[in-house]
């Protein structure tokens, strides 16, 4: 079963900007690889969404593409945007399967993720392919959605887990970096976004509530719309007390 169908993705995408099924848009996608040269490097975008972070690679950067989803729904759409961008001889879109990576070694100069990895349960294996389709001093750059290290004690943490309708295998960042080190790679940092994100998650669920609120039940109704608030309450809550913490990841490939 899909986890995100037509009208959930227009959700977000009412939310987060065309494109975009996670916070920040473009300018937190250039945070992401920022002190990167991207001009025509081999990017790899695992979890690529509806293609937001990919056109802006494809179209600030100058990056040369690969971007690979699990989700029907969401490659088609990603497909119509990069077409309406006329980017499809920069960006290819494909449909996988869960699983490696199908892809060969030293494969890509880059690999990249936005707020996806949170759905690979098998992270060590994750990070241990991720390595094998770099080229040797390749570049990792991510951003995810990690626990806290008090996740598990944390009511809103908790009360989003019941809430939410994803299936999430999230780890902390201390989990997160030991995966990465010893999958092989080096320089490994994550960076805790939550203090960014706490005051956002606030005006989004505001915007939920205020002049989102006709747009979301037309698509949805007004069950999905009161369900997805509180989901929302909660989002924001756990963001704020540190239990839910969106993370920047970044490390390099031995050369």
């Amino acid at each position: 079963m899909t986890q995100y169908p037509e009208e959930f993705i227009e959700r977000l995408h009412l939310v987060w900007g065309t494109g975009f099924l996670s916070p920040g848009g473009g300018e937190e996608v250039a945070r992401i690889v920022r002190g990167l040269d991207l001009k025509d490097a081999r990017v790899l975008d695992v979890g690529c969404g509806t293609a937001g972070p990919a056109i802006t690679l494809a179209r600030e950067f100058g990056a040369r593409m690969t971007c690979i989803d699990v989700e029907e729904p969401v490659v088609a759409r990603a497909r119509q945007l990069v077409a309406a961008q006329g980017l499809e001889d920069r960006i290819d879109i494909r449909l996988t399967a869960p699983g490696p990576l199908p892809f060969e070694a030293d494969s890509f100069d880059v690999v990249f993720s936005k707020d996806a990895i949170l759905h690979i349960p098998d992270k060590p294996a994750f990070f241990a392919d991720v390595l094998r389709v770099l080229r040797p001093g390749g570049a990792f750059a991510a951003s995810d959605w990690l626990a806290g290290p008090d996740a598990a004690a944390n009511p809103a943490f908790r009360r989003y887990q019941e809430l939410g309708h994803l299936d999430f295998a999230m780890a902390s960042a201390a989990e997160t970096e030991a995966a990465m080190r010893a999958a092989g790679f080096r320089d490994v940092t994550t960076t805790n976004r939550a203090g960014w994100y706490a005051d956002m998650a606030a005006r989004e669920v505001d915007a939920i509530a205020g002049p989102l609120r006709e747009d979301i039940i037309r698509i949805a109704g007004e069950q999905v719309l009161a369900r997805w608030l509180e989901t929302r309450r909660a989002l924001r809550d756990a963001v704020r007390t540190q239990g839910l913490c969106p993370t920047h990841l970044r490390a390099t490939g031995p050369g």
